[in-house]
């Protein structure tokens, strides 16, 4: 029977492919990149008018580009702190 690669798992092993590709110093980088004190403020704001309905077009945009890639950030990280043995925070 032919065995099918679901996107979730070529997604995980690309991922994986990519963490192989960082030393330590770049790893520990990456677990701890944060926001901005100003971005995350705005991301805020952006997800407040979402919840309210209020977004223009542009800034729906701007938030759902934000949510994808913060959705791609967050599996960097989890790769970095596997890969570096560090705790998994419960954000």
């Amino acid at each position: 029977m032919k065995r099918t690669v679901t996107t979730s798992s070529l997604a995980d092993k690309m991922l994986d492919l990519a963490a192989e590709c960082f030393d330590a110093p770049t790893l520990d980088a990456l677990a701890k990149l944060r926001l901005s004190p100003k971005l995350a403020s705005r991301v805020d704001r952006l997800a407040e008018k979402s919840n309210e309905g209020e977004l223009t077009p542009r800034e729906r945009a701007e938030y759902q580009a934000y949510l994808k890639t913060s959705e791609l950030l967050a599996l960097i990280q989890l790769r970095a702190r596997l890969k570096l043995r560090l705790p998994i925070p419960a954000e």
